[in-house]
């Protein structure tokens, strides 16, 4: 409990009005694709496609610069009143044009192919986020600050989170668990996937972890095979129960990975770990 209440303070510390932007100079950030985003002066309007996105600039301390935000981005104080953008249909490129952007944050398998070209065509900076593990989050973090200005609160925030998410559960093994990420069609995860560091920092380990694939659709009668497994599901239920707060944390690689990894941890520690084998870290 002490160390998630610890974590989520220091990723909120300087949230509003108690720290300030680096100084003004010419300043570059490379994104998950290996694109290089160069701008002549930290970013001042910034919009977001993605609500991990939107998580991002908020923990790389950025908050103040958002001038719009995703559809499904979290509501808070940071982001109320923000104009919403994207869903599941096409892009708004009018009104995102209307809002001058001068960098968007995008996820780059979660956005439409076609809007992220004509971004590109319309030489808007575009930072495109891709995290394919947790180390791959806190470089997210600290390339956005440097691009808005906020290099040392990034930097901060990204040394909170990587302690956070680096500390194995003290839970000895990891117990091994089948993610459920949808039931119609029937859809898990295999080893290509960062929830698979999420899970065993946590105490965790995937049973298709050998599979190297991402989120897959697998057969009923396959999936019947893990059912004596513990479950981590993705799915909401929208109860505010256990369960459905952990695929809240869960559901995007974003910062609130690091409550994630602590609840993980706390749900290891309660389940009976003899009712599977735990297996060595591989």
């Amino acid at each position: 409990m002490i160390r998630t209440i610890s974590t989520s303070l220091a990723l909120l510390l300087c949230s509003i009005g108690s720290c300030f932007a680096d100084p003004v100079h010419p300043t570059a950030a490379v994104d998950d694709l290996g694109n290089t985003i160069e701008l002549s002066r930290p970013a001042q309007r910034i919009a977001t496609l993605s609500p991990h996105a939107t998580e991002l600039v908020v923990a790389a301390g950025a908050a103040r610069q958002l001038v719009a935000v995703a559809v499904a981005s979290p509501s808070t104080p940071e982001t109320h009143g923000l104009p919403r953008i994207g869903g599941p249909g096409p892009l708004d490129r009018e009104f995102l044009l209307s809002l001058q952007p001068d960098l968007i944050v995008a996820w780059h398998s979660g956005n439409r192919r076609s809007d992220l070209d004509w971004l590109d065509a319309a030489g808007i900076p575009l930072f495109q986020s891709e995290p394919a593990s947790l180390d791959d989050v806190a470089t997210n973090i600290r390339a956005i600050g440097r691009l808005t200005g906020h290099t040392s609160t990034a930097a901060a925030r990204a040394a909170a989170f990587e302690q956070a998410t680096g500390t194995p559960c003290s839970a000895v093994g990891f117990l091994p668990a089948y993610v459920e990420v949808w039931d119609r069609p029937t859809m898990t995860v295999g080893g290509r996937h960062w929830i698979n560091a999420a899970l065993r920092t946590g105490g965790f380990s995937n049973v298709l972890h050998a599979q190297d694939r991402g989120v897959f659709v697998i057969a009923d009668e396959a999936a019947l095979r893990y059912r004596g497994y513990p479950r981590i599901s993705l799915k909401r239920t929208f109860d505010d129960s256990e369960d459905d707060r952990l695929a809240d944390l869960l559901s995007r690689p974003g910062p609130r990975l690091a409550d994630a990894v602590a609840a993980l941890c706390d749900k290891r520690k309660r389940l009976n770990a003899h009712e599977e084998p735990s297996v060595k870290s591989r």
